[in-house]
């Protein structure tokens, strides 16, 4: 009930909607409710021998052509405006759903597979549809026809209406246990559609290694069983499900069943007359009609309902990182970086960082070197405040970066990694992906400085190719060059460097290593390296171990203490 009244209190903006088609609804509701009327009253000429019989028929098959209009007429506006609520609803929920999922810390994708997410925010926003569009609208007119039907049953015979409510407890236990027992199952056939996508999103991401090892029957197989075990929950709670509607409809033929002997009866000692039990049987069937629709209905509902918590339980997370309230423009920032005393652990393990501290003056470089694994991407994660450290604080111009808003403090920093993501889009539009609105000569200065314009030229249409997905239809080193261009227009005072120059040949790491001396001119500069020759030149050089920063200073500095980095220097051939 909690997660169905904030669904109500969301579609707020859309209640206009809803009313219109709810009126649409009364209006084939009521329209149906009177043309049982029109039957009786004919009936009732026909056997009282009305002389004027002709006549009055034709004025009663007008009235009824006039009720069938109307029926027309409101089912259009039921079924237009539930529909133009429901998926409007549901577009904006849908961003909003994306929009907190974006605003979350980098530790909430840690257990999260992509393909999971794309199905809360796809298939169970979708699921939504029926409820909005159906079961609400529909539960409401079916009360409204059930109540109706109730008043004029009772109206054309006491005794005989009585006779027709004797199953409904038995019905409505029927309902109870279908919506204790068989709601949960729809909520596990949910998850397995989520473990499909996922496992999907996974296969079809890396098909080149799936193909490239010979996994096809692999990949097939656990797709084949992570499907099966969907269908296998869906199927599970459908049938539980299917079991309802034949009870329900059971239950109901047994009113039908007492409502004709009794009514038999009654006739036979003249209490009702032909007209009456025609007409007493027309309503009986709108009577019943809601308690039909109550399976599909409270299905709709409950399907819907395991969508929403399954949305809810996402929007309901907030992340640990929260906004600062500052905000510095980028043309105010200088860029010294500090790190005071600062640990860190995932998931309050064992420390990644531990009392770690080192400063890097503004237009200077700073350069993490050491073994893989020991926290060199954990400092610039931190930096950027994809996570927030533990104790102690980083400083931004000797302003605590948890004091700035996240986008002043995103817009200062700029990011070259290893493993480029490019969108499927063309190479322009990747080049200015990050700054904004820009001109296509400063797009081309860019790539030129970057030395990525030749080898952009020689592509099939230039800065308009597409790249594919993931940049797939580029090599890694046009990939790095096409990032460099992105940070150089960009032009953010803080430059995170995350082994740049990692995997290419030396061709292109002599290209790349240029553009990058290029993009750190009078740039503060953070440099993650194994290649110790690329980092020779730093201003600072900080040696990470086990403890944190074992050593820091320049090249020549940190060579004459002949430690740990004069060792790794000596292994490297530096």
């Amino acid at each position: 009930m909690k997660n169905f009244v904030k669904l109500f209190k969301a579609l707020r903006k859309y209640y206009v909607y809803l009313v219109i088609a709810i009126v649409g609804m009364v209006v084939v509701a009521g329209a149906q409710l009177c043309t049982p009327m029109v039957t009786r009253r004919l009936i009732g000429m026909i056997t009282e021998g009305h002389p004027d019989l002709a006549k009055k028929a034709l004025v009663l098959g007008l009235v009824l052509l006039v009720l069938y209009a109307l029926q027309a007429i409101g089912q259009f506006f039921k079924s237009y405006f539930s529909h133009y609520a429901a998926w409007s609803f549901i577009d904006d929920f849908r961003c909003k759903l994306y929009s907190h999922i974006q605003g979350m810390s980098m530790g909430f994708f840690h257990d999260k597979q992509t393909g999971q997410l794309m199905s809360r925010i796809t298939a169970d926003t979708s699921n939504l549809e029926p409820l909005i569009a159906h079961a609400l609208p529909d539960l409401l007119v079916n009360c409204g026809i059930f109540v109706g039907s109730a008043v004029i049953l009772f109206f054309i015979n006491v005794k005989l209406a009585l006779f027709t409510v004797i199953t409904i407890p038995l019905t409505l236990v029927f309902v109870w246990i279908y919506s204790t027992r068989v709601r949960p199952l729809f909520k596990r056939s949910h998850e397995k559609m989520g473990e499909l996508n996922a496992v999907l999103q996974d296969k079809l991401s890396g098909m080149k290694e799936v193909q490239v090892f010979n996994k096809q029957e692999e990949a097939l197989s656990e797709v084949r069983a992570t499907s099966g075990e969907h269908r296998k929950s869906i199927l599970g709670a459908l049938k539980r499900g299917a079991v309802f509607n034949p009870l329900i409809l059971f239950t109901n033929n047994i009113g039908l069943v007492i409502v004709m002997i009794a009514g038999g009866a009654l006739a036979a000692k003249g209490e009702i007359d032909a007209a009456d039990i025609v007409a007493f049987t027309m309503y009986v069937a709108y009577f019943y009609q809601p308690m039909m629709s109550l399976g599909q209905i409270f299905e709709q509902i409950h399907t819907a309902l395991t969508a929403a918590d399954r949305s809810f339980e996402i929007l309901d997370q907030e992340t640990p990182v929260k906004d600062g309230t500052v905000n510095v423009p980028k043309e105010e920032i200088k860029g010294t970086v500090e790190f005071k005393n600062v640990s860190f652990s995932y998931n309050n393990g064992k420390d990644v960082l531990k009392d770690v501290s080192v400063k890097l003056e503004a237009g200077k470089t700073l350069a993490l070197v050491g073994p893989t694994g020991i926290g060199k991407t954990t400092m610039v994660n931190l930096l950027v405040r994809f996570y927030d450290v533990n104790s102690g604080e980083i400083l931004l111009d000797g302003r605590n970066i948890k004091e700035m808003t996240l986008e002043s403090l995103h817009d200062s920093m700029s990011m070259v990694l290893q493993d480029v993501f490019l969108f499927h889009g063309t190479i322009a539009e990747n080049i200015a992906f990050g700054a904004g609105d820009v001109t296509r000569e400063q797009i081309i200065e860019a790539a030129k400085t970057a030395n990525a314009h030749e080898f952009i030229m020689s592509t099939e249409k230039g800065y308009d190719t597409l790249v594919g997905e993931r940049g797939m239809r580029l090599s890694g080193g046009q990939k790095q060059r096409i990032s460099i261009a992105r940070a150089i227009l960009r032009n953010s005072p803080v430059l995170i460097l995350d082994e740049a120059t990692a995997s290419v040949d030396t061709k292109t790491e002599r290209l790349i290593q240029e553009a990058l001396d290029k993009l750190s001119e009078g740039r503060s500069t953070v440099i993650i390296a194994h290649r110790l020759s690329t980092v020779r030149n730093a201003d600072i050089i900080a040696v990470m171990g086990e403890e944190g920063i074992e050593e820091q200073g320049t090249h020549e500095e940190l060579l004459s203490l002949n430690g740990k980095y004069a060792a790794l220097c000596a292994a490297d051939n530096v």
